[in-house]
């Protein structure tokens, strides 16, 4: 399961990365890397192939759940639609949490969704299984990315999704708050929580939680449970027989260790983290009334805007270090969100054109200006922001993973864990008692 890098990241990406991390961030036009400018591949030049004037105007619909980079995405449509003026784009954002249940209803209903982003893995596994995916494999487009990355994000040998994004997700921290503090970054999970009690002392706020969303907390729980399940207690196969039927997580030690550090990080959060949402998580790192905030680097575009200083000086970024053994808190990078075009659609040929911009260098660099993430298309520009720079090291050294790749079950474990734990907070149920109710569940929805 230790896959090299955890994600099958390009040479390019990682190249360009590295390179990124070291050039001057002030200027607000990111560099272009060493992949960019050697790149003699047509396919990565050539954005799209320019719509003909004989063909009659078509909308396509494209649904995604990238709904906090919502107006950086209308700007990358409406550079595509420049370039095809026949084609008009119906861009439907949706919050990740409501996003999987809102597809599954209008596929199950026949309302035709043309373009849509998928999570690799079992989500696509899913979707694919009900005939709704294009066979993406043959595509000229394909060509733009990296074969390992194709081949980890495969289903059944084909290629029914296109990789679009990837990314970190670590620590972002208020540099001001710790310097006056005196707090070094923290490499092992007490240290984490020793920062966080010193930072509550001063009387502010460690972490910013916006766990009014469930997807916020869903996504620490899923990163912090399969590093501690596999990488600290060495249940590299508890996936697989979960998936079987032959494992429990009360078996588990890391089911109780994922629980306590929930109960830390609640500790440790903004008051009222059950009422407030993602966005308002982010308002109070960016008013700089919260130390830190884990998170992917979604929010680096919102921050910007609201408080160009901090982002450009006034925050770094760390890795989550989940265990007090140092050598095992590596940075953890995983891919986001990848395309899919509808096998049931009426307008393919659009749709593979907006597939084939967006994996184009000219499509990648714009996903990367707007949204202030890393886009998988070969040759792409990667400076995303100042913050990012403190990374470097990690990707020098090679000390990147992907807890995403540990998580070889069907089962939507994740979703119930969230709801359970949430009770402990609140002390209505004890850590036994969920582990007993997930247990329960598994059992009786996963036959």
């Amino acid at each position: 399961m230790n896959k090299k890098l955890g994600l099958g990241l390009s040479i390019a990406l990682l190249t360009g990365v590295l390179t990124a991390c070291g050039t001057n961030n002030n200027n607000n036009e990111p560099a272009a890397s060493p992949a960019a400018s050697e790149s003699n591949s047509p396919a990565t030049e050539t954005a799209s192939a320019p719509a003909s004037e004989n063909t009659e105007p078509v909308t396509i619909s494209f649904m995604h759940f990238k709904s906090d980079v919502t107006d950086g995405i209308a700007k990358i449509v409406e550079q595509f639609e420049a370039e095809n003026p026949n084609i008009k784009v119906d861009v439907q954002p949706v919050k990740y949490d409501d996003y999987y249940t809102l597809l599954k209803t209008k596929m199950a209903g026949g309302d035709i969704v043309d373009v849509f982003t998928l999570n690799a893995g079992s989500n696509t596994k899913l979707f694919n299984d009900g005939g709704y995916l294009e066979d993406l494999t043959a595509q000229p487009f394909m060509s733009n990315f990296e074969p390992s990355v194709l081949q980890e994000q495969a289903t059944d040998g084909k290629n029914y999704i296109m990789p679009l994004n990837a990314g970190p997700i670590a620590v972002f921290y208020n540099k001001k708050i710790f310097s006056d503090l005196g707090i070094e970054i923290p490499r092992t999970y007490d240290a984490l929580m020793a920062a966080a009690q010193k930072i509550k002392d001063a009387g502010k706020t460690p972490f910013a939680l916006g766990w009014k969303d469930g997807w916020p907390l869903g996504m620490w729980l899923s990163r912090d449970f399969p590093s501690n399940a596999v990488l600290v207690d060495k249940q590299t196969d508890f996936f697989d027989k979960l998936e079987k039927g032959e494992a429990k997580f009360a078996d588990n030690p890391a089911t109780k260790t994922v629980i306590a550090h929930a109960q830390d990080m609640f500790k440790y959060g903004n008051k009222d983290q059950l009422g407030v949402d993602y966005n308002g998580a982010v308002d109070l790192f960016a008013k700089e009334e919260a130390a830190m905030m884990y998170m992917g680097v979604w929010p680096l575009a919102d921050i910007q805007k609201k408080n160009p200083a901090l982002y450009e000086t006034g925050m770094g970024y760390f890795p989550y270090p989940f265990t007090n053994d140092e050598s095992l808190n590596k940075l953890e990078f995983n891919p986001d969100a990848s395309l899919a075009v509808n096998s049931k659609s009426e307008h393919k040929d659009a749709a593979m054109k907006f597939l084939a911009f967006l994996s184009s260098k000219e499509g990648g660099d714009a996903w990367v200006k707007n949204t202030n993430t890393l886009s998988y298309a070969k040759g792409s520009i990667t400076d995303i922001a100042p913050a990012v720079s403190e990374l470097k090291p990690y990707f020098d050294n090679g000390q990147l993973y992907n807890s995403q790749a540990f998580i070889t079950t069907t089962i939507d474990w994740n979703s119930q864990f969230t709801q359970f734990v949430q009770k402990v907070f609140f002390d209505k149920a004890t850590p036994d008692q969920i582990i007993a109710d997930l247990d329960d569940w598994v059992a009786k929805n996963h036959k």
